[in-house]
């Protein structure tokens, strides 16, 4: 019995290393599972990161240069005759004198004489407006023009829109303008008191100067063209032909009349030296 009992120890003590190594073995695997479990989140955090950095390190592409567009030289249209010195005379004196030589006129009589012309005031004034506005949004042309025979065209042959023509006929208001302030200012600086009303002052010195811009801005363009040409896109002023523009009116057959008469005399053309 003793014999037994030995062997069946010695057999019990060879049993219990295989059991210890599979718990070992056990062990180490669940603790690489737990391992891998841990470190799976930070492996994905990193490989984040290292997407984001080798996205942030691509190189930008290079951007195409800019193509400066070339500036087109604005030309007279096809079909249209740009006008002489003798008519653009005959336009500038013709207009301004229906606009402003009766204001003018009448302002000098008003200094002289001791009259009351509200009436001749208001005539003045509605043949003024008339020949800036009105005029233009009728017809496309100014009185001047029906007598000269000429108009304004654009680069696309089109009549440029009514602001031209006012714009274009108030040189003789800023100048002026600019001609008042002048002798307004003038004795106050001298004086050197203190000037009064600039901020009121200043919408006039900046209308005035207007048209001192206008001759500079004629004098440098490659084109001779002067503020309001260049700020319109380009406008000539060209000769027209008689045509049933009038429509039977008994008011623009009359002007077609006078320029009849003025070409008559030969002071539409210019004179050959």
């Amino acid at each position: 019995m003793g014999l037994l009992e030995k062997a069946g120890n010695i057999q019990a003590n060879e049993k219990e290393p295989v059991k210890v190594e599979k718990a070992e073995k056990e062990i180490k695997a669940f603790d690489a599972t737990v391992a891998k479990a841990v470190e799976a989140p930070q492996n994905t955090k990193k490989a984040k990161k290292a997407k984001k950095v080798k996205a942030a390190k691509k190189p930008r592409a290079a951007k195409a240069p800019r193509v400066r567009k070339e500036r087109v030289v604005k030309v007279i249209p096809e079909g249209f005759e740009e006008i002489g010195r003798a008519r653009s005379t005959g336009l500038w004196i013709i207009d301004n004198t229906v606009n402003w030589g009766l204001l003018i006129a009448l302002a000098a009589v008003m200094g002289f004489a001791d009259a009351q012309p509200t009436y001749f005031v208001i005539l003045c004034g509605l043949i003024s407006i008339t020949n800036l506005i009105l005029m233009p949004l009728w017809t496309k042309k100014t009185i001047g023009n029906w007598i000269t025979m000429t108009q304004y065209v654009n680069s696309r042959g089109e009549t440029p829109i009514f602001l031209y023509h006012v714009l274009k006929n108030l040189k003789i208001p800023m100048v002026l303008t600019g001609l008042f302030l002048f002798l307004v200012w003038l004795p106050v600086v001298l004086s050197e008191a203190d000037i009064p009303n600039l901020y009121l002052s200043l919408p006039g010195f900046i209308f005035s100067s207007l048209a001192i811009f206008d001759p500079i801005v004629r004098r440098f363009h490659q084109q001779n063209f002067g503020l309001w040409e260049f700020l319109f896109g380009g406008v000539w002023i060209v000769k027209t032909l008689k045509t049933e523009s009038s429509g039977g009116n008994k008011f623009l057959k009359r002007l077609e009349s006078l320029s009849d008469y003025s070409e008559s005399k030969g002071w539409l053309e210019d004179k050959e030296e």
